[in-house]
């Protein structure tokens, strides 16, 4: 779309083509009586004076900075007009419009620098939480690791104890017996267990929660001289007892 060629060098005449040579017009803040500078020059460097003085040819050369009120009078003092007028644009828009292209408009606003910063502030954030949750990552496989790592050493040595301390009593009538095994409760946090060899009466049970770190579970057990019945339940921020699946090792001991 085109756009009309403005110049700032005005022509004022009456009505019959008469120019108000030596007339003035004195320029305000709209609405108001508060003068407002114009200029005789594109960057606004040097004002006119107020009111600019029109020349033989009742011209006038005036930049202005956004919305004005204009007091048109004649040589002798008469008012021929009192109007408002507008430079279009104001003064830091001024580069914008002078733009050849749309590009250039851009440059001159300062937006591509705004999205080229934008954009490396975003980035640099982007790196920063993918470096930040590598070493989370890290930190809390090492953890993880060292745990199974303890555990199952844990688990092997008890395993070896127990099966030596069984070889050593298994079979023998009247004497001590031991037994062992691994299980796990249902969703209600019960189990039964069977002994694989009876005892005569019934023997001590103890057992432990298997295959995690968590200390928090209660474990409470029933035991007769066939086998035994385990609860599992676990204590939340209420302090009330709630029922609990776990795997546990459980070991008994008693007589045949």
């Amino acid at each position: 779309m085109a756009a009309p060629v403005v110049t700032p060098l005005l022509q004022w005449s009456d009505a019959d083509g008469n120019p108000y040579a030596g007339g003035s017009i004195t320029t305000f803040i709209p609405g108001t009586s508060t003068p407002k500078a114009t200029f005789v020059d594109p960057d606004l460097t040097a004002a006119n004076t107020n009111p600019v003085v029109l020349d033989a040819a009742g011209r006038s050369l005036m930049y202005g900075d956004g919305e004005y009120r204009l007091l048109i009078k004649d040589s002798a003092g008469n008012l021929v007009a009192d109007i408002e007028a507008t430079t279009i644009v104001s003064a830091a828009m001024a580069p914008v419009v002078a733009a050849p292209t749309i590009a250039d408009a851009l440059v001159m606003l300062g937006i591509d620098d705004l999205i080229a910063a934008e954009a490396a502030a975003r980035a640099a954030a982007d790196s920063a939480e993918q470096a930040a949750r590598i070493a989370a990552d890290n930190v809390l496989t090492g953890l993880t690791t060292g745990l199974r790592t303890d555990l199952d050493a844990e688990i092997a040595r008890a395993t070896a104890a127990e099966a030596d301390l069984q070889d050593q009593i298994d079979g023998t009538p009247g004497a001590p017996l031991v037994q062992s095994g691994s299980a796990a409760t249902d969703g209600t946090g019960t189990h039964a267990v069977t002994f694989p060899t009876p005892f005569g009466a019934p023997p001590v049970v103890v057992a432990t929660v298997r295959g995690t770190a968590l200390p928090a579970f209660w474990l409470a057990v029933d035991a007769t001289a066939t086998g035994f019945t385990i609860w599992a339940s676990i204590p939340l921020a209420d302090m009330a007892v709630h029922p609990a699946p776990v795997a546990y090792n459980w070991i008994a001991a008693g007589t045949t």
